[in-house]
């Protein structure tokens, strides 16, 4: 009977499972693979593991920063200072006066009819800029100074 400390080579301790799917082509060694002391684990469970202990580490550390943080603040009394500006942000709110519906629709229609007509002015005073520069100063092919014929 074999001892239960000695190893035995990897091929006979584990054979491969049997499965229904189509065999893999070229098996990457962290499928299925068996870790270098023969045990039969796979060899990803060791990463793993590692990587999960050292994610939850990064997640104690931030847990640990945010109590930290609210700490300090909550001692220099920045908490209450915040408390303070939101209630009287929601107090000057509740006091405005809002358009009615009917206003917003005119107050749209001025922004939309202002906006194309600055696109026009835009648009004309770009083409009259170009046609002086290119055209007239430096003797350009233009729209107005034609300079083929």
């Amino acid at each position: 009977m074999p001892d239960a400390n000695t190893t035995q080579p990897a091929e006979s301790v584990n054979p491969a499972p049997v499965t229904n799917a189509a065999p893999l082509e070229n098996p990457s060694p962290s499928m299925g693979t068996e870790t270098e002391s023969g045990s039969g684990a796979p060899a990803s469970t060791a990463g793993d593991s590692t990587e999960q202990a050292a994610s939850n580490n990064w997640a104690v550390f931030w847990v640990v920063l945010l109590v930290a943080v609210f700490v300090i603040l909550w001692r220099t009394g920045k908490i209450d200072a915040i408390k303070k500006y939101l209630n009287e942000t929601r107090d000057q709110l509740r006091k405005a006066t809002w358009p009615t519906r009917d206003e917003l629709k005119q107050h749209i229609v001025v922004v939309l009819l202002s906006s194309v007509l600055l696109a026009a002015f835009t648009v004309a005073a770009d083409f009259v800029v170009r046609e002086i520069i290119w055209g007239a100063l430096l003797n350009g092919d233009t729209v107005l100074f034609d300079k083929t014929q």
